[in-house]
């Protein structure tokens, strides 16, 4: 491969890399797109190690954003219908929260439709008083906070170690 044609090639990578980095606050699969540049690292002589990590972080990723918010939600005393409310409320939150305020509407409308359907289904179906939904809610919207944080922040990691794979030279 021409001197040119490689450099391309890792621009057109790193670019990939970067969209994959920016729509994780969006609730979007960003970390996967992260991982899908770094596939072509054998191609390029990396070998498959950085592949790897990288995917190993994406699905590390997905496996926080799933368990931090249920796990916060039942802290704060949700039953399993309140962390099925929290689940289902914060992804009608960040699909509603989305147009009306791009990053932080999807962020916050996540948080707050998380709560809303823990409340929710906590009075409906596990016949819960108000105050006592209101802590499960509580719950499960600091847990999708705390869940999305740690995605970002391992998008970032996973973005800044492909830039590093990608233009650092080898020692």
């Amino acid at each position: 491969m021409s001197a040119f044609l490689l450099v391309l090639a890792k621009l057109g990578l790193s670019f990939l890399g970067f969209v994959g980095m920016a729509l994780v606050p969006f609730g979007l699969p960003g970390n996967w797109l992260v991982a899908l540049a770094a596939l072509a690292s054998p191609w390029l002589g990396y070998g498959w190690t950085p592949f790897l990590w990288i995917l190993a972080a994406a699905i590390l990723a997905e496996i926080l954003e799933f368990y931090l918010s249920l796990y916060m939600a039942k802290r704060k005393g949700a039953s399993k219908a309140g962390m099925w409310g929290a689940f289902l409320g914060s992804l009608v939150g960040a699909v509603l929260g989305t147009p009306v305020f791009p990053v932080l509407g999807t962020l916050m409308g996540a948080g707050l439709g998380a709560f809303l359907g823990a409340v929710g289904f906590e009075i409906a179906f596990a016949r819960k008083g108000l105050e006592e939904s209101m802590g499960a809610g509580t719950g499960a919207f600091w847990g999708v906070m705390l869940a999305r944080a740690a995605k970002i922040a391992l998008g970032m990691v996973q973005f800044g170690y492909w830039l590093w794979i990608l233009w650092l030279p080898a020692t």
